[in-house]
C-alpha cells in the first residue's frame, strides 16, 4: 500500500460514495486494511484529503504562455472548478483547502506566471492570485451545496421580481461561474494597466 494507491482508492469511493465516504474508517474499510495502517501514510485526515484533492486536479490543463495571460487563468481555474465537480466527495475539501500538492504546485505556478505576463508588478500577481483562489473556492463551495433550480432557487427568483434582468442564474452554475470569472480578469486587465 502506498500513499498514492491509498489516495486513488479514496478518490473513486468518493466519487461511488459522495463526501460523506471521506472518514479514515470508511477509506480503510474500502482498502480492506485497518485505518492505523492509513496513518502510517499520512498524519491525518486533512493530509489524505490535501493527496486526493490534489490527485483530482491530475487533468486540469495549463496551456501554457503562448494563450495568453487571460486564457491561461481561465483555462485553469474552469478546469479546476470541472475537475472538482466531477469528484463530489472532495470536491467540498478542493473549495475549503486549495491543493498544495503537485498539482496544485503546477496549476498555482501557472497562474503566477499569467498574471506576471499580464503586467502586475508581483505584490499585485500575490493579490490576484488570492482574489481569484479566494472566487473559485466560494463558487465552488456554492455549486456544491445549491447548483440546482431548487425550491430556495425558486423562491430567491420571486423575491428579485422587478430587478433588472430577465432570468437568475442558478447559483454556482457554469453560467455564473464564468460571468464572475470574466469580471475578474477584466478588473485584472485594468489593474495591470495602471
Amino acid at each position: 500500500m502506498t500513499p498514492a494507491a491509498i489516495a486513488a482508492a479514496a478518490l473513486a469511493l468518493g466519487d461511488r460514495d459522495g463526501r460523506q465516504a471521506m472518514s479514515m474508517r470508511r477509506i480503510a474499510a474500502d482498502l480492506g486494511c485497518d485505518p492505523m495502517a492509513i496513518y502510517r501514510h499520512f498524519p491525518n485526515r486533512d493530509a489524505l484529503l490535501d493527496a486526493v484533492a490534489d490527485l483530482a486536479l491530475a487533468d486540469v490543463d495549463d496551456p501554457g504562455p503562448d494563450s495568453g495571460w487571460s486564457p491561461r487563468i481561465a483555462t485553469i481555474l474552469t478546469g479546476v472548478r470541472a475537475a472538482a465537480l466531477r469528484h463530489p466527495g472532495i470536491a467540498a475539501h478542493v473549495a475549503a483547502r486549495p491543493p498544495l500538492g503537485t498539482n496544485g504546485a503546477r496549476l498555482g505556478a501557472g497562474i503566477y506566471a499569467a498574471l506576471a505576463a499580464a503586467g502586475l508588478p508581483p505584490a499585485g500577481v500575490v493579490f490576484a492570485a488570492q482574489a481569484l483562489v479566494a472566487y473559485v473556492a466560494a463558487a465552488l463551495a456554492m455549486a456544491v451545496e445549491a447548483g440546482t433550480r431548487d425550491a430556495r432557487w425558486h423562491e430567491v427568483s420571486r423575491s428579485m421580481d422587478g430587478l433588472p434582468g430577465e432570468v437568475m442564474p442558478v447559483v454556482g452554475s457554469d453560467e455564473q461561474f464564468g460571468y464572475g470569472l470574466r469580471l475578474l480578469l477584466n478588473g485584472i486587465a485594468v489593474e495591470a494597466a495602471r
